[in-house]
C-alpha cells in the first residue's frame, strides 16, 4: 500500500463529525493505522467545553512543541506516513508547518465544503475595524507567505479537491501554491451525505419547513478566534418572533436542525417549544418544503435536493457579526434566491422557484466534479490510500 498509517492533527479535540467526515473508521478497515494528534493545548488557554470523542481512534495529546516534535521523530517509518492538516492555512500554524519540513513530513489536507465568498470590504471600512490581533495574525500570516515562497517551508504533497472552487477553503493560498501537489478530486462532505441518502425512499414529506441552525450567538469559534458576535438575548428572541410569522403564513411548523456544536440546546429550550433535530440535516432538507438559512455550509443539502432556500439576517447580526449579514447577500444574489431582515414585520417573500443554472454553477464550483459527481469521497479517498505508488 501507498501508507501504512494516517495521522489526522488538528488544534481542537476530535469531534464525532470530524471522525466520520475524514473516514477514520474506514481507513482503519482498509487495514492502514490511524492516530489523531490532538494539538487544542499547545494553541489555547481552554477547550471551551467542546465535544471529546477521543475515544474513536488512538488519540495523542500534545501540550509542546517539544513533545510533538519526538513523536514525529519516533515514528519507525515516516516515509510511509501520511499527516493530514486539518487546520486553516493561517499565521499560527508557521511553527508546526517548519516541523513538519524538518522532518519531511508527507502532508495533505482537504480543500472543500467552501462556499461563496461575499467581496472584501472597501480599504476604510477594513481601516475601520482594524485591531490589535487582526495586525498581529496579519503579520503571523504575511511571515509564513515568506518562507513558503522561499522555500523554507513545505507546500502540501497532496490536496483532495471539492469542487472547483473548493481549494479555497484551505486558507490563505492561491492556485499556484497548489500547482505541485498531487491533486485529487473529491466531493463536499455534504454532498456525499447527499449521494448515500437521495435514492432512498422518504418517511414523509413537505410537512415542515426546515431552519438550518448555526448556533451564532454561542459558537466556540467565536471565542477560540475572537470573532465578535450577537447577543444570544437578542438574538433567540428575534428569530422566535420571526418563526411564529412564518408558521402562521405556511400553515407550517419550523423545525430546527440543530448546529452539532450546539450543547446549550440539549438542556434548554431556546426555540420556544419547537423541534430541534441533532444530527439529521440531510434527511430533515430531503423531507422539507422549504429551507431557511443564514451562511450555514449546509446550504450544499438544500441545493443538492434542490429545495428553495429563504436567507435571513436581522440589524443585529449587521450590526454584531457583519461578514454572515454580507454572506447571507451574497448567497442569495449568488443562488438567485431571497433574503428579509427577520426584525422586519413583513411577509415572506419566498421565491416562486429555483434558478436550476445558478445552482449548478455552485455544484460544480463547490460541491463536486463531472468525474466524481457519482462517487463517494469515501471510496476515492480509500482506494487512494490502499494503491500502490
Amino acid at each position: 500500500m501507498r501508507f501504512d498509517k494516517i495521522i489526522y492533527i488538528r488544534y481542537m479535540p476530535l469531534t464525532k463529525k470530524i471522525y466520520t467526515d475524514f473516514y477514520m473508521e474506514e481507513v482503519q478497515n482498509a487495514g492502514l493505522e490511524v492516530e489523531y494528534w490532538d494539538l487544542t493545548q499547545m494553541f489555547f488557554k481552554s477547550n471551551f467545553a467542546m465535544e471529546d470523542a477521543s475515544n474513536l481512534v488512538k488519540t495523542k495529546v500534545f501540550k509542546s512543541y517539544g513533545e510533538l516534535e519526538k513523536a514525529i521523530k519516533d515514528e519507525p517509518a515516516l516515509a510511509k506516513v501520511l499527516f493530514i492538516s486539518i487546520m486553516t492555512f493561517e499565521g499560527r500554524i508557521k511553527k508546526l508547518y517548519q516541523l513538519f519540513t524538518k522532518y519531511n513530513c508527507k502532508l495533505a489536507v482537504f480543500g472543500r465544503n467552501m462556499f461563496p465568498l461575499a467581496p472584501s470590504k472597501s480599504f476604510f471600512q477594513k481601516l475601520n475595524k482594524i485591531s490589535p490581533s487582526a495586525v498581529l495574525n496579519r503579520l503571523k500570516l504575511k511571515k509564513l507567505q515568506k518562507l513558503v515562497n522561499n522555500g523554507k517551508i513545505k507546500k502540501y504533497d497532496i490536496v483532495f479537491l471539492g469542487g472547483s472552487l473548493g481549494w479555497q477553503g484551505i486558507g490563505a493560498i492561491d492556485l499556484n501554491y497548489l500547482k505541485d501537489a498531487e491533486q485529487i478530486k473529491v466531493n463536499s462532505d455534504d454532498y456525499d451525505n447527499y449521494l448515500l441518502l437521495k435514492n432512498q425512499e422518504s418517511n414523509n414529506s413537505d410537512n415542515y419547513i426546515l431552519f438550518l441552525d448555526e448556533y451564532l450567538p454561542l459558537h466556540p469559534d467565536t471565542v477560540l478566534f475572537n470573532i465578535k458576535n450577537v447577543k444570544a438575548e437578542n438574538y433567540y428572541p428575534e428569530l422566535n418572533d420571526y418563526f411564529d410569522r412564518v408558521e402562521k403564513q405556511f400553515n407550517l411548523p419550523v423545525v430546527i436542525a440543530a448546529h452539532p456544536k450546539a450543547m446549550c440546546y440539549k438542556t434548554e429550550d431556546f426555540f420556544n417549544g419547537r423541534k430541534v433535530v441533532f444530527n439529521q440535516t440531510v434527511q430533515l432538507t430531503k423531507e422539507s418544503t422549504f429551507v431557511i438559512a443564514h451562511d450555514s455550509t449546509s446550504i450544499n443539502y438544500p441545493i443538492a435536493f434542490g429545495k428553495k432556500i429563504h436567507f435571513i439576517t436581522s440589524k443585529n447580526i449587521l450590526k454584531g457579526i457583519e461578514m454572515v449579514h454580507r454572506n447571507v447577500l451574497h448567497f442569495a444574489d449568488y443562488l438567485g434566491c431571497n433574503y428579509q431582515f427577520i426584525d422586519d414585520n413583513n411577509a415572506i417573500n419566498l421565491i416562486d422557484q429555483i434558478s436550476v443554472k445558478k445552482y449548478e454553477n455552485y455544484k460544480y464550483s463547490f460541491q463536486t466534479s463531472k468525474e466524481t459527481e457519482n462517487k463517494t469521497t469515501r471510496e476515492i479517498f480509500i482506494d487512494f490510500l490502499t494503491k500502490d505508488l
